[in-house]
Order: C-alpha cells, then structure tokens, then sequence
C-alpha cells in the first residue's frame, strides 16, 4: 500500500484516541504514552504498508537466562505483541497490517490498536516479572469450529489444509521448512513454524539460540521468535499471532513473514545447536559464560 496523507491523517486520529500526549517525533512517527496500570512509551511509524509500534520497558538486567525466560514469555503474549532484543535492550514490538481497501482504514487501526495495547501491557508485566518458565507451557484453546476456521483461511492465497481437530497446515515459502501450524485460539490466529529442540542438558545452546532469535525479532514483521517447555527441554521456532477474524491480507502478510523468519533464521540456529558454536557466538556477543549463569537445571 502507498502511504500518503490520509492515512497518516487516520492514524494520528487513532492514536489520539487510544493513547495520550501523542507527539510527532518525525515524517509518520510519533510518540504517545499508554496507561493500564502501567505507564509505557510507545512510538508509532508508518513504513510499507504496516503501523509499526515498539516500546521499551522501563531497563532491566538482561543475562543469557533472562533472554531464555523472554524467549519463553512470547509464546503466550496476545495482541500480536512479542519481545525483540535491540542494542539497548529488549522491546515489545508489533506490525498492523494497513487493508487494502482505504475506506476501512480507520476502523481497521482502531480495532487493532486496542487489540495490540493489550500485549504490550501483558508484555511489560512479563518483563518485570521474568517468570517465563511456566507461561512457557500454555496451552492454547480452540474458540472456533473447524468448519469456521476453514472459512477464515479459504480468504487467503495461500493454500492451507486440515491435519486435525483445530489443526490447519500451509506450505511456507522456504526451502526445507515444515508446514506453518495455523490453529484458532483464545489469543487469536495463531501461524507458526518450528525451527528445532534445544534439550535441558544443552547449557550454551540454551542462551546463544535465544539471543540470536530475538535479535532476528527486531528485523522482521509480524514474525515474533518463541519457544516452549517440554520435557527434556523446550522446542523454538517464530509465531504470528492475529486476531480471531483477520483481513485476508493479514493471513498473507503472516505466512509470509514466517517463511522469511525461516529463510533467515533456521540454518543459523541449528548451528547453535552445537555447544562449542554456541560459547563462540555467546562471546562474540559478550554474553555471560553460560556455565556461570543460574539455568535452574533440573528444577
């Protein structure tokens, strides 16, 4: 979509309306504060047809183990919301897409403003909390029929078909990547594709991956990295997380991003899967020596 005034017009109406002290900050950027018990910064910027919003929490100590919890964290935070590493630190990210249709546009970011707000506020709490681990194994819950959730996704280009009970697959385009997952739950769409398994035992690998991963984060659209516990250890890959009933333009932005975050991000995470690649990329990054961080292993 081509920005031009009337968008950035619809936009800054939007915002005025969702948040407060709303301010430009440059061309199609601005800055606004939001409060929901907690106070966060947000800045705004219109770029290739997406509503960019990033915030950063107030700082915290981010060693390797921190990292791993936040990697973790992002598998259930809603409002397409996820936890990016930048070089000052990590930042709640998330992209709108804009619609087609410019008659739509203001009611489109209005509701999915709100929707993305809310993130951001679940997402501060988990960084002031840093307790990632068990909110590592939720379990997400079907809120559609099968025939409904078929429905949505026949509006996209992408060709998807059933695998399951709530269990849709697409095709990615990225050499050797598995389908994407497509499931319909509490928290919205979910689209997601799985990179690998990092096992407990795997000190280094279990804080270079999340490093790299969430690094990759501040680059990409849409596409968040995350990872679940299981036992034995915890499976990572990248999530997109829309709303229940998304534009059929936001489904393709969705797997499009996941097959960029595949081409980008799977053979260099599997590097780090060995433990020596691991300590070199750690210090390289001037990470903590894994063997001297608190992993809670075996707990």
């Amino acid at each position: 979509m081509k920005l031009n005034r009337e968008i950035a017009e619809a936009t800054l109406r939007v915002l005025g309306k969702c948040s407060e002290e709303v301010q430009p900050s440059g061309s199609w950027r601005w800055t606004s504060a939001v409060c929901n018990g907690t106070r966060l910064k947000v800045d705004s910027s219109l770029e290739e047809g997406f509503l960019e919003l990033a915030s950063r929490p107030d700082a915290i100590a981010q060693s390797g183990a921190e990292l791993e919890h936040a990697l973790l964290g992002n598998h259930t935070l809603p409002g397409g919301v996820g936890l990016a590493l930048g070089a000052d630190g990590l930042h709640l990210r998330t992209d709108i897409a804009l619609p087609a249709d410019d008659q739509q546009i203001e009611e489109h970011l209005l509701q999915r403003l709100r929707w993305a707000l809310g993130g951001f506020h679940h997402g501060a709490a988990l960084l002031k909390s840093l307790d990632a681990r068990s909110r590592g194994h939720a379990q997400h819950h079907a809120v559609l029929s099968d025939a409904c959730l078929a429905e949505v996704l026949g509006s996209s280009t992408w060709k998807s078909e059933q695998r399951g009970p709530n269990e849709f697959a697409a095709a990615l385009d990225a050499d050797s990547a598995p389908p994407a997952r497509i499931r319909m739950t509490e928290l919205g769409l979910l689209l997601s594709v799985e990179l690998g398994f990092v096992p407990t035992g795997a000190c280094g690998s279990r804080q270079a991956i999340p490093v790299f991963l969430l690094t990759i984060g501040r680059a990409l659209r849409m596409a968040r990295a995350s990872a679940t516990e299981s036992d034995g250890g915890w499976s990572f890959g990248f999530r997109v997380c829309l709303p229940p009933a998304p534009l059929p333009e936001e489904i393709d932005h969705g797997l499009a991003a996941l097959s960029l975050a595949h081409r980008i991000a799977a053979r260099e995470s599997s590097v780090l899967l060995d433990e020596t690649a691991a300590a070199c990329y750690l210090a390289a990054r001037e990470i903590a020596n894994p063997n001297q961080l608190n992993l809670d292993q075996g707990e």
